[in-house]
């Protein structure tokens, strides 16, 4: 995985999104998420998201004839 997860990098991106973590928090999101995102990096799978969320809803009533 380019990007190892670690408990460092939670206690950042949470910071970064103005959530507080209990400084144990970061370890057990680490220890609960790096099983799934080392087998998804193995996989090599995409997951495309939309670049702008209201874009989302556009096509998605285009899609079912609104």
């Amino acid at each position: 995985m380019p990007d190892e997860l670690s408990p460092e990098r939670v206690a950042t991106l949470a910071k970064a999104a103005r959530i507080a973590l209990p400084p144990e928090a970061a370890a057990r999101i680490t220890g609960a998420t790096a099983p799934m995102l080392t087998r998804l990096a193995a996989a090599e799978i995409a997951l495309p998201l939309e670049i702008e969320p209201a874009t989302f809803v556009a096509v998605q009533q285009k899609d079912c004839g609104r």
